[in-house]
């Protein structure tokens, strides 16, 4: 048997097929920019859609597939009517709309009670509050709406027929009852929105159904192929990363940054108030977010302003790296160059360097970069740990896992032993890991990691780095209150 994982980002697709012993039989990416209309941004629907049928048939030419799986990313949903059209298209998580709708939920209900159900804080980058924003400033297209699908449902229902949803993507709803699994009928009543627009809740890795007759005719795929249950591109990543035990944690190094961690008990609304969501993972554990707003994105950008050029990254990052100091660089780097995440959620925080000279180098900056940005995460697990959350160790994903400098940094600052995987691509190998539980190749996901998760290097705190940086790190931690008072 042969497993086809497929993950939808917000622009870019790709996708990995998996023998059933877990070897790797093809790799493919696609782009798929955001699309204007009217002057605003959204997700282009239609070129994720060309973009799946593409990288299936690809999958298809290489060899007999015996299941499909879809990692996506959340909250942006598709608006539909009775005949399936596109009444309005997906808008981006990052997209203001929503945002004093969200203030309205928070003003008119318990927070408290809403995160004790929910798992999440109201915000407008939710699902219910662009969907309040549509009901309130679109009424008619509202009033025609018969499905609003998140991403990873809306491909599977074009696949398969059926809306059916996991219950981690359902969280990122914002209106979605973690302690029934199921949508919040008292929340949405309130609000005005049939819960019937959502689709079905379920566990991932059960089966959807089979893949429609037509497309699989068209796509080249076997008659019998099926479509399991996949889930939010995080729950994914950690699944495939073998995180599948309290105090686990995968830290994903993309364009901003993630840690997922794995812990066994609800959070409290305090936590909800520092931004950190309790989401349902695997059973009897739960999974938060730790978000740094900048990662890859700070990188590339710090690039291009001392190199005047975007291009030939890759050897502009290895110069750099060539002339780091193997000691801390004794620079303080507040990486909210695109806002602050967790645990300040200040979309106006500003970054900043701090103890230049004229001795400095750009080399010395850069490594202060790096510092800052595993600074900002040591601080949210920190934080985080307050409630009950710990992470013990981590593995590593995403592009920012190809440093072993940036690794070493962030182990000795964060004190944890960080390891990487063969591949980057996580995401793919816990669908894999979903589907051979659901073939019944692997008894449970413990099981199929043995067979499919394969680790690369592992990075083990430098002892005496480590004390230089908890000394920075003191200073670190009241930089933002400091340059707060500043900010113009």
């Amino acid at each position: 048997m042969n497993f086809l994982s497929l993950d939808v980002g917000t622009t870019r697709c790709k996708c990995q097929l998996f023998s059933e012993s877990g070897e790797i039989l093809a790799y493919r990416t696609r782009e798929c920019p955001l699309t204007e209309v009217n002057g605003a941004r959204y997700v282009d629907i239609d070129g994720i859609m060309k973009s799946v049928k593409s990288l299936i048939a690809y999958a298809a030419a290489v060899a007999p597939i015996y299941s499909v799986c879809i990692s996506s990313f959340g909250e942006a949903f598709v608006l539909l009517d009775g005949k399936d059209g596109v009444l309005f298209p997906p808008i981006p998580f990052t997209d203001s709309r929503g945002t004093k709708e969200a203030r309205e939920i928070e003003e008119t209900f318990d927070v408290g009670k809403l995160y004790k159900r929910s798992g999440t804080m109201p915000s407008g980058i939710f699902s219910v509050s662009k969907l309040l924003w549509i009901k309130r400033n679109r009424p008619d297209l509202f009033e025609r709406a018969e499905k609003a699908l998140l991403i990873c449902d809306y491909v599977g229902y074009i696949l398969t027929g059926e809306c059916v949803i996991d219950y981690a993507l359902a969280s990122r709803t914002g209106a979605f009852d973690k302690t029934a699994f199921s949508f919040d009928g008292e929340l949405l009543s309130k609000l005005g929105i049939d819960p019937a627009l959502f689709s079905s809740p379920e566990r991932a890795g059960r089966i959807v159904g089979k893949i429609r007759p037509q497309l699989c005719k068209e796509l080249g795929l076997n008659s019998d192929c099926v479509l399991v249950l996949g889930s939010h591109d995080q729950v994914c990543t950690a699944i495939g990363a073998g995180v599948l035990s309290k105090g686990d944690a995968v830290d994903g190094l993309g364009t901003a940054e993630c840690i997922t961690a794995v812990f066994d008990a609800p959070l409290s609304a305090d936590a909800g108030r520092c931004g950190y969501c309790t989401v349902p993972y695997l059973d009897g554990l739960y999974c938060t977010y730790l978000l740094g707003n900048t990662c890859g994105g700070l990188t590339d950008w710090f690039v291009k302003i001392t190199s005047g050029s975007g291009e030939n990254r890759g050897e502009v990052f290895a110069h750099l790296e060539k002339g780091m100091k193997k000691e801390p660089s004794g620079i303080l780097c507040l990486p909210h160059f695109a806002g602050a995440g967790t645990p300040y959620g200040d979309a106006e925080a500003k970054g900043a360097f701090v103890n230049l000279s004229s001795t400095s180098t750009v080399s010395d900056m850069y490594k202060a970069v790096l510092e800052g940005l595993a600074m900002e995460m040591r601080l949210n697990t920190e934080t985080v740990s307050e409630f009950g959350v710990g992470v013990c160790r981590a593995v590593a994903t995403g592009g920012g896992a190809n440093s072993s400098e940036w690794l070493q940094i962030k182990a000795d600052i964060q004190n944890i032993p960080i390891r990487t995987l063969r591949s980057s691509e996580g995401g793919l190998c816990g669908c894999a890991m979903l589907q051979a539980v659901s073939a019944r190749s692997a008894n449970n996901l413990r099981e199929a990691a043995r067979v499919f998760v394969r680790y690369g290097k592992e990075y083990i705190p430098n002892a005496e780095n480590h004390e230089i940086y908890e000394e920075q790190y003191k200073k670190y931690k009241i930089l933002y209150k400091t340059l707060k008072e500043l900010r113009l």
